[in-house]
């Protein structure tokens, strides 16, 4: 990886937006729905609220050292070897995300798309199609994201358009008078799925050339999770709490509801469009954050030697670490949490209390 590599702050805002979307597009309402009932909406706004602190915490751990990744400032702050340790544990983190991305990807396909083709042949595909990203470096990656954005943009105002007129404002009434506290709760899953997960991007922040890049990371996080909040808010509507709660991927059975003068019915594939490109984009970030971490423990050269042995060892632990979409879900609803929390939350906490100890410390022994 070249330090004079540099994405522009816009191109940073849509790779963020395009993260928090991700996989939470079309797996998000039924998470939610579960918990909160008719206020599953409301879940998803608290836990943007939420985000958009974390993003906060991100953002003053980049300013002690803009010109350094996590990976580099863990070493500065904890010292080589406890600093090294905490970059493996991170690494793990990126692990995680990403096979569980990918696994959610081939899961989808295979169920609602191309149900004879085996997942690992699905999984092996996508997996290759995000090698050539990460080999290609981040540039690449943004200049990829600003490209497919607009298209992303435009499918999302299409379907809620098309789907409008099956809304019905029954399905969320009551207005937070019932199931308040399962609302509460239901927010609980997405602090790790997808906003604690933001802390990837302190690995390459500092490859953006762009002065205002604290705004551009809250400018992202904030529209990505207004989005979900109408997409669950209009699967609600439309879907009702029970359909919505029972189906796996609700987003895509919004998309068959459309039916327009009983002639153009069941374009789902503008859903497909919107989630392929935006988990596409969730998969390369989280690859390329791992081998970003991989290079700097053990010192290398060149990252993309790497590359080629991680797209194996990825999709063997794709298959066998999350055998099912049944574990999937159990995984992001219960042992995700608390594991989401320690590198999202606590770990950032502890880099920015030591950062202050150490700055204190040193003042101190500067002073006569």
């Amino acid at each position: 990886m070249s330090e004079l590599v540099k994405i522009s702050g816009r191109q940073f805002t849509i790779l963020v937006i395009m993260n928090v979307l991700g996989t939470a597009i079309i797996t998000v309402p039924a998470i939610v729905s579960a918990y909160g009932k008719q206020n599953g909406w409301f879940s998803v706004l608290l836990a943007t609220i939420f985000g958009i602190g974390m993003v906060v915490v991100y953002n003053a751990i980049y300013k002690k050292n803009p010109d350094k990744n996590i990976y580099q400032q863990l070493e500065l702050l904890f010292g080589k070897w406890i600093g090294k340790l905490l970059s493996f544990l991170f690494m793990l983190f990126a692990f995680h995300i990403t096979i569980g991305n990918l696994r959610v990807m081939g899961d989808f396909i295979t169920t609602q798309i191309l149900i004879e083709t085996p997942v690992e042949m699905v999984m092996f595909l996508a997996l290759i199609t995000c090698f050539f990203g990460v080999r290609y470096g981040i540039e690449v990656i943004a200049r990829a994201a600003e490209i497919f954005f607009p298209y992303i943009i435009l499918s999302i105002f299409l379907l809620l358009i098309l789907v409008t007129p099956e809304a019905e404002i029954t399905n969320i009434q009551p207005i937070l008078q019932t199931d308040v506290a399962g609302a509460f709760a239901g927010a609980l899953p997405l602090l790790g799925y997808p906003f604690l997960e933001m802390v990837l991007f302190l690995a390459f922040m500092q490859n953006v050339n762009n002065k205002r890049i604290e705004k551009q990371f809250l400018v992202g996080v904030t529209i990505g999770g207004l989005l979900l909040v109408v997409i669950t808010l209009v699967c609600l509507l439309v879907l009702g709490v029970d359909m919505t709660t029972r189906n796996i991927y609700p987003t895509y059975i919004l998309g068959k509801k459309i039916s327009i003068a009983d002639f153009l019915e069941r374009i789902e594939i503008l859903v497909a469009i919107i989630w392929f490109f935006t988990i596409f984009f969730k998969i390369t970030i989280g690859y390329y954050v791992l081998i970003i971490g991989f290079k700097q423990l053990l010192q290398l050269k060149d990252y993309k030697t790497t590359t080629i042995p991680f797209v194996y060892v990825l999709l063997v632990f794709a298959v066998f670490m999350r055998p099912s979409v049944v574990e999937q879900k159990q995984f992001l609803t219960s042992a995700w949490i608390p594991f989401s929390l320690t590198f999202g939350l606590v770990l950032p906490v502890l880099m920015l209390v030591a950062g202050l100890f150490k700055n204190k410390k040193g003042g101190q022994q500067q002073s006569p």
